[in-house]
């Protein structure tokens, strides 16, 4: 699990988490324009939701070594590129592409679906344990990029980002060997597989909630420290209460097995997005409390969120397509983080203020809690296979 946990931690902070802190010093060296950054990180979450898809076959098929040294070599060797680009297509190109690449084989949908695979008699309890760990990725990069960039400067800080990535994949890849399909077996039709599954109400359901939430969550991880920026603090103070916010995600992530065997995942998730979306409105305040208070309750509720998506998106799919059919998860989050960096960027560029932004934030938040309306189902308890689907 901790080899699952550094590649997480390592293929979010790459690009994720660290571009939130970039933006602003590599607007202001540039003069590039903040929708252009925005639109390169919107791409970035696109291709990463597109390829999720790829990454999960990968992981079916082959195990760790799949999508990890996919992600080593394509990944973070395209970011790293990307950081000697002097053009804004050119950089927006390479970086959109690493980092798509970084995201389609290293995020979440991909390890929680390998620890799962890992750990067979306690799946929940892997995913909430790599998720768990994975919760140290805001507290890490985020700080350390603002200092990096601060020491430094915005290239070198990106070259340091990526080559992190490297070592994550690398490290990661040979001993999440046996994490492939173990089971039936992948299908020889995936199309029909993830046919089958979306033609589920259920399932319709779950993955329109995770778009809506989805937009607000990319939008906040982007543009956050440039929100707090905005509103008089210093790019060490932003950065600082932004990894506070991450830091908030761990304890978000203690305990969620027995309360998923108490009330269900579905119930927490409204719950947590409920929360979250009043967390993101103490932006709108301005002042030093308020963003510790965003800090303190979106920290929580998003932290919540990432195991409660990944073990209520797991008892609806077939063990064999696992790492395939987590790509349904990996879409809906790609589509959204691609809509809500470009929609919050155009917005602050339109109105010259974050207000638009932090609003959209707020009510996507809202929406994705009533999208996902109680329909009667509980996540399975640990050790107990989920519905096929087939």
């Amino acid at each position: 699990m901790a080899a699952l946990g550094l590649v997480t931690i390592t293929s979010y902070g790459s690009w994720m988490y660290g571009f939130g802190v970039l933006i602003g010093p590599i607007h202001d060296d540039t003069g590039w324009s903040t929708t252009v950054l925005g639109t390169t990180f919107g791409i970035a979450m696109l291709l990463t939701g597109i390829g999720a898809f790829l990454g999960g076959r990968l992981l079916d098929r082959y195990g760790g070594p799949g999508p990890f040294l996919l992600q080593a070599a394509a990944g973070g060797g395209l970011l790293l590129a990307a950081m000697w680009a002097d053009r804004v297509f050119t950089f927006g190109a390479l970086y959109s592409l690493g980092a798509g690449i970084t995201g389609a084989t290293g995020f979440y949908h991909v390890t929680t679906a390998a620890a799962a695979r890992l750990r067979p008699r306690r799946p929940d309890q892997s995913i909430a344990v790599v998720t768990l760990i994975g919760a140290f990725c805001s507290p890490i990069y985020l700080p350390l990029t603002a200092w990096m960039t601060t020491t430094w400067d915005w290239r070198t800080a990106g070259r340091v980002l990526a080559l992190l990535s490297v070592v994550g994949g690398l490290v990661a890849a040979p001993v999440t060997a046996h994490a492939r399909s173990s089971q039936t077996g992948p299908s020889l039709r995936p199309v029909d597989a993830i046919r089958d599954t979306v033609a589920r109400p259920a399932v319709r359901r779950m993955l329109a909630a995770y778009l809506a939430t989805g937009v607000a969550f990319a939008s906040v991880l982007v543009y956050q420290v440039p929100i707090l920026t905005a509103s008089g603090m210093t790019l060490a103070m932003a950065g600082s209460i932004a990894g506070l916010r991450g830091l908030f995600q761990f304890f978000g992530r203690l305990g969620l097995t027995g309360l998923i065997e108490r009330h269900g995942s579905g119930t927490l998730l409204r719950l947590a997005f409920l929360t979250s979306a009043v967390g993101i409105a103490f932006l709108l305040v301005g002042t030093d409390p308020a963003g510790v208070a965003f800090a303190v309750l979106a920290g929580i509720s998003m932290g919540a969120t990432t195991p409660l998506q990944s073990v209520h998106a797991r008892s609806h799919f077939a063990e064999g397509d696992l790492g395939l059919l987590m790509g349904l998860q990996g879409l809906a989050m790609g589509v959204a983080g691609a809509l809500g960096p470009i929609l919050g960027g155009a917005m602050q560029d339109l109105t010259g203020s974050w207000v638009p932004t932090i609003v959209m934030g707020s009510a996507t938040m809202a929406l994705g809690a009533h999208l996902l309306r109680p329909d009667g189902s509980r996540s399975p308890r640990p050790g107990s296979p989920p519905p096929t689907g087939r």
